[in-house]
């Protein structure tokens, strides 16, 4: 429901604008505003009832649209307010004055009466469909979550990941999880980028959209995600709102959008100028956030504008060492110490001995490597971004525009000295333990820790053209998005290096060894990324025919587009010559895209309507696949509406997913149970079974098909009065031809891919591989509640409600494993947001409440492993967080006061893994100031 009270409005003639040339036929008067809101390029906003059964006597003329407006609505009891420039608000007329009489003395004036008028909503953008829509009780047949400008700036989040990632029903991920590539224990920080999904399906079933278009992926390919939306790319300070339509939305806007679409609104225009300062910092007087953004707007001639905004934003790095809280040693959880100790052990004696340099001894002379303490909690940062969009209008029914985005981001990550066990021979000068062969655990403290700094660069232009012929909207348009990165990577260890250094002792344990061979042990790496996507989009769409219920709308149009993706990892990382790190694949290529797509908006009967939209795609090396949408809409009351859709979805391979699997090269056994056939180097298991000894890799298959989806979605909107608002939702999502890893070790080798043979047939090797044997089902439900009071003597009060409960999330992850459940398995399965919004004279304040669900230990289909149960620790424990921000304006200034976590939690997650917390629900920096100035002039 777009109906929220503020201040501030005034009649439709108080302000013309440029002249149009009109062409209105006699008819319905809700047939005639359709058109005078099409031909004009505005907004009405009305109920459906306020122009039911009113006839109008059509317009023809040249007249500026508030003009029209006024005189289409003469002798209809109707009055028009002017909401903004483009947008206007019909309400019922006052009643005109009587004639004056002579009267009594008058008494004292009543106090005046209470006026609920709308906010300055802007253009309305619905997200879900190619048809405009200027409806104001129009409830969209998709389940949608609107987060407004009023709300960002409340939230105190200065990021667009942090604002999503705290979004019920969203899933977080972090540039230091993206980064890991996988976890341990391979230690190569790849592809920083940070990105969110909906509905834990992951980031190949959400599309972002930047103002209804794709934009370009990061240029580096995640070996776990594949491609990613780096939202650092966004500045939050451009955004003018954020619209997530929830469920299968792939017959709208084609592939990637299974689970739903965020669609980011760019601002377009301001009045004058603004500067806006921020600075946040904790408590502890770290993590330090600086941001200073400029934008203006400037008016045109013949009803043009230019919108322009450069942003500049700095962050300091949070490591793992600057909370207590953050590390491998769980003792006090009671799962014991995790962390790393280094030192010698003989093979024979299994003595052990404490080796490491001096300064990283603990005061028990201990050596133990604490790899939490040591990785990035919040990377460092500096991004600066520049916006700019032209509009301008060409005659009464024809306008062009234009909007360039550019932008850098720079960031670093920190990880924890590159480790391993290493076997020395006896005689080797650094064994530990004579005669006998030794194991060093070992951190190689003097090559630094593991540090990467990436460099990423986003050009985002496009170009469009907008046409009227009486009711019917003709678009064109071009656009070309591009993100460039380069990741420089220290700390790491050449594999050849270290053979070659080591066996030359050239290169000596725990000692000091010279820059020269540091240099050569440790050489840095550079990996190089570029995506581009061009597209050309042609649109149409208007008034069809008539039902017996009243008018059709259609929308129609091609989009025609171009992938292409050049991934370079660094020479050591194709040749698998960097240590436990598995080898990168080089990616040189492009695809090309086409769609069409049609949508139907019909009004089947009085209180039904029909929403109905068909999609074609193409991806170069796929065949089509077309992708239905069915939508209904119930208006079984005048304030009660119900709502469906039933959607089927597609998603062709993409260049991310020209990929292998995260396996560092090594040996494994095979047991004959698994029928390997000849083997080239069998041996005598303990129990006298023959076993096989291979090689264990991985390859990339070209042979990968489409995934698809079916989606389904029913709810109900109330809104008993125009204080109230609620809408609740089911939803159910089945993804099926998943592309997940097929584990070579396990299944019948002779049956699958994943065996490798010599010549003479002889098994050799087993390889991972990606395929299409993974589906996930996931259904639940959701809602969003809103209530607003306005008081004559004490402001306005809103309050916000919004919750997701994820009900299951069953996953097959190949033909050899039973379906398992996993919601509430290391992940809450229910998430909500509460605001309470008051505002006063000068003054608003907003506190908001983020709570999430508790979640299990281990998997499903399991017992809870005796570590946990023993300490009963088999369930992480729910939490709840307070914001509070103040906001103050008096004449040109507006100053806020954001204070993040108010009660400053400290996060608590049991599993030994993740060393303290979750990285995709928790914030790390505990209570946060942030404090604002911004200046119109």
């Amino acid at each position: 429901m777009l109906c929220l009270a503020a201040q501030g409005t005034q009649t439709a003639a108080a302000a013309p604008s440029a002249p149009t040339r009109f062409a209105i036929q006699p008819g319905a008067l809700d047939d005639a505003l359709q058109s005078l809101a099409t031909q004009s390029r505005v907004q009405i906003l009305y109920a459906p009832a306020l122009v039911a059964r009113k006839r109008s006597a059509g317009l023809r003329g040249e007249l500026a649209p508030a003009q029209a407006l006024e005189r289409l609505l003469q002798g209809s009891g109707l009055r028009a307010v002017r909401v903004n420039d483009d947008t206007f608000l019909l309400q019922l007329a006052p009643p005109p004055a009587a004639v004056a009489k002579p009267k009594p003395p008058r008494p004292l004036p009543p106090p005046p009466p209470r006026i609920e008028e709308p906010t300055n909503l802007g253009p309305v953008h619905v997200t879900g469909s190619h048809i405009p829509r200027s409806d104001l009780e129009s409830v969209p047949v998709s389940p949608m979550t609107l987060i407004g400008r009023e709300e960002i700036e409340a939230s105190g989040h200065q990021t667009l990941f942090e604002l999503l990632r705290f979004q019920p029903g969203m899933v977080g991920h972090h540039p230091v999880a993206v980064a890991a590539e996988g976890g341990q224990p391979y230690q190569q920080p790849f592809a920083a980028a940070a990105t969110t999904s909906l509905n834990a399906l992951g980031p190949r079933a959400t599309l972002f959209l930047v103002d209804g278009q794709r934009i370009a992926n990061y240029g580096l390919i995640s070996a776990d995600l594949g491609g990613l939306t780096d939202l650092d790319g966004i500045p939050l300070s451009i955004v003018e709102r954020i619209e997530i339509i929830r469920g299968g939305a792939s017959a709208i806007y084609g592939a990637d959008a299974m689970a739903g679409v965020v669609n980011i609104i760019l601002k377009k225009d301001q009045q004058g100028s603004e500067v806006i300062a921020r600075l946040g910092v904790s408590d502890r007087n770290d993590a330090k956030q600086r941001r200073i953004s400029v934008s203006s707007g400037v008016d045109l001639k013949r009803g043009g504008n230019l919108f322009l905004s450069a942003d500049y934003f700095q962050q300091d790095g949070l490591s793992g060492a600057q909370r207590s809280w953050r590390t491998m040693d769980r003792s006090a959880d009671g799962l014991g110490d995790w962390r790393i100790p280094l030192g010698y052990i003989g093979y024979e004696t299994n003595n052990f001995w404490w080796a490491c340099p001096r300064q990283y001894r603990d005061r028990q002379g201990r050596c133990i490597l604490d790899t939490a303490k040591q990785i990035s909690l919040q990377p460092e940062s500096e991004r600066t971004s520049f916006y700019a969009h032209w509009r301008q209008p060409f005659g009464a029914d024809t306008e062009a525009y234009a909007d360039l985005r550019v932008g850098e981001v720079s960031q670093q990550l920190l990880g924890a000295p590159f480790y391993a066990n290493v076997s020395l021979p006896e005689e080797h000068p650094d064994a530990f333990y004579p005669g006998e062969m030794t194991s060093l655990y070992y951190a190689f403290y003097d090559a630094g820790q593991i540090r990467t700094r990436s460099v990423a660069q986003t050009v985002d232009l496009s170009v469009g053209i907008k046409s009227y012929r009486g009711d019917w909207e003709w678009s064109a348009a071009y656009a070309h998005h591009e993100n460039s990165v380069v990741n420089r990577i220290d700390g790491l260890v050449s594999l050849s290096a270290f053979y070659e250094l080591v066996g030359n002792l050239s290169y000596r344990f725990n000692t000091r060894n010279s820059p020269e061979t540091m240099a050569a042990f440790s050489p840095r790496l550079i990996a190089r990324g570029k995506a581009e996507l061009d597209q050309v989009t042609v649109g149409v769409n208007g008034p069809w025919f008539s039902l017996p219920a009243g008018p059709t709308r259609v929308a129609a149009g091609l989009e025609l587009g171009r992938d292409s993706l050049d991934n370079r990892p660094d020479p050591r990382m194709v040749e698998h010559d960097v240590a436990l790190s598995p080898p990168k694949v080089r990616v040189d290529e492009n695809q090309g895209t086409a769609s069409l797509y049609a949508e139907l908006s019909a009004p089947l009967a009085s209180h039904l309507q029909g929403e109905f939209a068909l999609r074609a795609d193409y991806r170069e090396g796929y065949r089509h696949k077309l992708s239905p949408k069915l939508g209904l809409k119930w208006n079984a009351l005048d304030t009660l509406t119900f709502r469906g859709t039933w959607a089927t979805g597609y998603r062709a391979p993409s260049l991310y997913e020209l990929r292998r699997p995260n396996v560092a090269d090594q040996s494994a056994v095979v047991q004959n149970t698994q029928g390997f056939g000849p083997c080239d180097n069998p041996i005598v298991g303990p129990n006298g079974e023959t076993q096989c000894v291979v090689s264990r890799s991985a390859f990339e298959n070209t042979d990968l098909k489409p995934e698809t989806s079916r989606s389904y979605t029913l709810g109900l909107v109330w809104a008993p009065n125009s204080r109230f608002s609620l809408a609740l939702d089911h939803f159910d999502i089945r993804r099926r031809n998943e592309i997940t890893v097929v584990n070579g070790l396990a299944g019948d080798l002779m049956s699958t891919r994943a065996a490798k043979r010599d010549d003479e047939g002889d098994l050799i090797g087993v390889q991972d591989y990606y395929d299409n044997i993974g589906e996930t089902h996931v259904r639940g439900w959701e809602f969003d509640a809103e209530y607003r009071v306005q008081t004559q003597r004490w402001g306005r009060f809103t309050l916000r409600l919004a919750g997701n409960y994820l009900d299951q999330l069953s996953r097959r992850v190949d033909t050899e494993n039973p379906v398992l459940d996993y919601a509430g398995y290391g992940a809450p399965d229910r998430t909500a947001l509460a605001g309470l919004q008051w505002a006063y004279g000068n003054w608003s304040t907003t506190v908001n409440a983020r709570a999430l669900g508790s979640s299990r230990i281990g998997q499903p289909g399991q017992d809870c492993d005796k570590l946990y149960v023993l300490a009963g620790r088999c369930r992480n424990p729910g939490s709840t967080t307070l914001d509070l921000n103040l906001d103050y304006n008096v004449e040109r200034w507006r100053f806020s006061l954001n204070v993040h976590d108010l009660g400053d939690r400290t996060p608590v997650n049991y599993d030994v893994s993740k060393g303290g917390y979750d990285i995709a629900y928790d914030d790390p920096r505990g209570r946060y100031f942030l404090l604002s100035a911004a200046y119109r002039f």
